[in-house]
């Protein structure tokens, strides 16, 4: 497993160097809160802990290697390009298969069913994620150069679509948070 965050981690921080943020950003302060909250929420739900860690790790993989390239499909080539490493790495396809579908069914902005109790916990860390950093994005707006009121609009819309996507459980955990954010923006 350590490989894997190893090579996941590099390729975030070739996605910092793109993106002109410093380094570690997006792993600090995104990549690890997703691992950290999708793992928590496994095992509070009884879903397999190890299965939601690779998926996690690997959710915004194909943004990282691909850049912007493929932003708007990021879940389906994340998963599809984390394949072939996890077999490498000794993984079964039974394995692969569950983490890529909680890859594919991760974004606030595709909507698609979640099926499993695994492919709820890696969505809901990855919004829980957006709404407890929501400061890592206004820096990384702040950085690309984006107007205070762009900035503003994406982040009220990303942090909506997030806690809107979330299970009745997350919203429960996110709620005080949210709220708050929502009040200092206009």
């Amino acid at each position: 497993m350590k490989k894997l965050y190893e090579l996941v981690k590099a390729e975030s921080l070739n996605w910092d160097a793109h993106e002109n943020m410093p380094m570690f950003q997006c792993w600090n302060f995104h990549a690890l809160p997703v691992i950290k909250n999708a793992v928590k929420f496994a095992k509070e739900r009884g879903a397999d802990a190890q299965v939601v860690e690779v998926a996690a790790l690997f959710h915004e993989y194909g943004g990282y290697v691909d850049k912007c390239k493929h932003y708007k499909d990021h879940h389906i080539v994340g998963g599809e390009r984390a394949e072939p490493i996890l077999l490498a790495h000794g993984y079964s396809q039974d394995f692969v298969d569950k983490v890529k579908q909680c890859i594919f069914s991760h974004r606030a902005s595709v909507i698609c069913p979640k099926l499993t109790v695994e492919e709820i916990c890696v969505s809901d860390a990855d919004a829980v994620a957006h709404i407890e950093n929501v400061f890592q994005m206004i820096m990384w707006m702040g950085q690309r150069g984006d107007s205070v009121e762009a900035a503003n609009e994406f982040i009220k819309r990303k942090i909506t679509k997030s806690y809107a996507k979330l299970s009745p459980q997350a919203k429960d955990y996110a709620k005080e948070k949210y709220e708050a954010i929502l009040k200092i923006l206009y």
